[in-house]
């Protein structure tokens, strides 16, 4: 008796892309939330999502050392970082669901329709990064401007 010989596999599916579809609204509260983390770029898969946090975490914490932390160049640093994930937060909520789909989720089954939530999150990135970069302007202009009178 000769036995069966092994089935051959079943040719790999696309489980894990259907199981990573990417979400904008996903995407850009993570950019919103835990942007200065790189938690939405981790999210996307990127390969230097680590990038973020590596620059934003030193610098804070090298300010949050000083006298008036929200003087020290960390601070402006790691806003400015803040601020480019909020940029990104706007950009990723904005971007069309079918250039999404096909960016973000090539292989995937499901197709994305985003609606009002994306939009939503968008605006409270653009109010939130726009406060955010008003505040750390005035604190920086006015550390400047008391500097040069000789305060």
């Amino acid at each position: 008796m000769v036995a069966d010989p092994l089935p051959e596999p079943l040719p790999m599916t696309d489980v894990a892309s259907a199981s990573a579809h990417r979400s904008k609204t996903v995407a850009g509260a993570l950019a919103l939330f835990a942007g200065s983390l790189g938690a939405h770029r981790l999210y996307l898969g990127a390969r230097w999502w680590w990038l973020y946090p590596l620059l934003s975490m030193p610098a804070m914490a090298i300010a949050l050392r000083a006298d008036p932390w929200y003087r020290h160049p960390g601070f402006f640093f790691a806003a400015a970082v803040a601020l480019a994930a909020m940029l990104e937060a706007i950009v990723l909520c904005l971007t069309p669901d079918a250039k999404w789909d096909e960016k973000r989720n090539p292989g995937s089954a499901r197709r994305s329709a985003s609606g009002w939530p994306a939009v939503l999150v968008a605006m409270a990135s653009l109010i939130v990064g726009a406060t955010l970069m008003m505040s750390v302007l005035a604190i920086a202009l006015e550390t400047a401007f008391s500097s040069m009178s000789g305060r």
